[in-house]
């Protein structure tokens, strides 16, 4: 008798405990993120570390590109798709060009007044003779301009002594990506990288299109 009311006893406190944990939740705010409708708490709260190692999302600087196609011919999964051409007979073709980066996350296309510094120190000063406004992000630089910039504002310059190929097509698809990293050990410019950051960890799509990164840029060859 006495375990018969004890197991009743056990019972009853187990669904009425059941239904205090219940009626708690109830009334709290709801934590669940209708995903991937709603994925700003990626950023917002994300507070996961990053590993030692970690390669992140693929990124492609285009204008540091000479278009020489080892990343695609190394990849072994063909992720990477690579398009270019040459210029047509007598079309537009720079003898010498720089990409002027600025720390502000700008860039200026166009030609260094003299030689570019294998490093760049705070007090040099560097003119461009602005040669691409399409390709240029700075703001309020009108064509053929010249422009004055301090070693204090520049990250880094990209020299191309010679446009061979213009680039009309550079595709990453990020469904067949195995992450290995094989085609940023052989760029020779480093322009193709993986990003040291959780930006861009989260691939859930509806269309696979959208999983296709384009980083061509015409307007650099304009």
């Amino acid at each position: 008798m006495t375990k018969y009311m004890s197991n009743i006893y056990n019972g009853v406190y187990s669904v009425l405990l059941g239904m205090v944990i219940t009626l708690r939740q109830l009334f709290k705010p709801s934590v669940t993120h209708q995903y991937p409708y709603e994925n700003d708490f990626e950023i917002n709260d994300n507070i996961r570390e990053i590993p030692v190692g970690f390669r992140g999302q693929l990124h492609n600087r285009v204008e540091d590109c000479i278009v020489c196609k080892k990343c695609a011919q190394i990849c072994p999964v063909d992720c990477i798709h690579i398009d270019a051409r040459k210029p047509e007979k007598g079309g537009k073709m720079w003898e010498s060009m720089n990409v002027v980066h600025l720390k502000d996350q700008t860039r200026i296309v166009g030609i260094i007044d003299g030689k570019s510094p294998k490093k760049i120190e705070p007090d040099m000063q560097f003119t461009i003779q602005h040669t691409n406004p399409e390709g240029t992000t700075y703001p309020d630089i009108p064509a053929g301009a010249t422009v004055k910039i301090g070693g204090d504002k520049v990250d880094r310059i990209i020299d191309r002594k010679k446009v061979a190929l213009f680039m009309d097509q550079f595709d990453i698809d990020m469904t067949l990506c195995l992450f290995c990293g094989l085609c940023t050990e052989v760029c020779p410019t480093e322009c193709l990288t993986m990003k040291d950051s959780l930006e861009g960890i989260e691939y859930s799509e509806f269309d696979r299109e959208n999983l296709i990164y384009k980083f061509a840029d015409p307007a650099l060859y304009k």
